[in-house]
């Protein structure tokens, strides 16, 4: 554990040296502030681009609830291109240690491939957790400011739920990072695996409990409160993250 501390400590300071913290807080915060302007003002949007012929607006139409503009920013701005842009901030993470030596070195050190490996998926899910969390946060108070209020406590909650799915991505990167040399390639692969997960969670519930992203299936039905939430749909993406870490190990120990 004193190992998995002190490679988790500089993961965190590398991040503050970087300014990762600052850059990437500021990019989920645009995001989450992004998706309540649109739903808010597509209509003045619209006029103000070019006019609105051709276009059937309902003037009827109901504004969304709060909770449906805060998933409609998961969904449709954070799983997106927020998820393709914090992928980059980490895709090399491994590969450039490797790349640079600075692996062997730690190695030559009493430092087991798990500890390592662990160090480097939970210190990059802390720092991402933190600046999808404070984006996040900006967005729920914009979002209630413009709509209705919902409860944050729900909306926490949500979050916690949604941090699972941002492991799981994360332990994807760190499998590729063992088995793949460029960053670029490791990016490019755990961008596509990840959306692939995404679409295939999208045909039913069912499926979704032997799916990764089926936690986000889980979070979205706390968030609109469509009635029970199935919490098994937990265990899949648990036993993807385990299976990404140990087969890391795995092939980091054959270097």
């Amino acid at each position: 554990m004193r190992n998995i501390a002190i490679l988790f400590k500089v993961e965190l300071l590398e991040a503050i040296r970087n300014i990762k913290f600052i850059w990437l807080t500021i990019f989920f915060t645009i995001l989450g502030v992004t998706q309540p302007l649109i739903d808010k003002y597509m209509e003045v949007i619209i006029q103000n681009v070019g006019g609105i012929d051709g276009i059937m607006i309902d003037p009827n139409a109901p504004d969304p609830q709060a909770n449906e503009v805060l998933l409609a920013t998961f969904s449709g701005q954070f799983n997106q291109i927020g998820l393709i842009i914090l992928v980059i901030s980490f895709m090399g993470m491994i590969a450039n240690e490797k790349n640079s030596g600075v692996q062997g070195f730690i190695f030559t050190r009493p430092v087991s491939s798990l500890e390592y490996i662990s160090s480097k998926l939970f210190g990059n899910w802390l720092i991402s957790m933190v600046c999808i969390a404070i984006g996040s946060i900006v967005s729920y108070f914009y979002t209630i400011y413009l709509f209705d209020y919902y409860s944050i406590t729900d909306f926490l909650l949500f979050l916690v739920f949604y941090s699972v799915w941002i492991l799981f991505v994360i332990s994807l990167a760190v499998l590729f990072s063992t088995i793949i040399k460029s960053s670029i390639f490791i990016g490019v692969a755990t961008i596509l695996l990840s959306m692939v997960f995404l679409l295939l969670g999208n045909i039913n519930e069912t499926f979704s409990l032997f799916l990764p992203s089926g936690v986000l299936t889980l979070a979205e039905s706390l968030l609109l409160q469509t009635g029970s939430a199935n919490f098994l749909l937990l265990i899949a993406p648990i036993i993807y993250i385990m299976i990404n870490i140990f087969t890391a190990k795995f092939f980091i120990n054959q270097v």
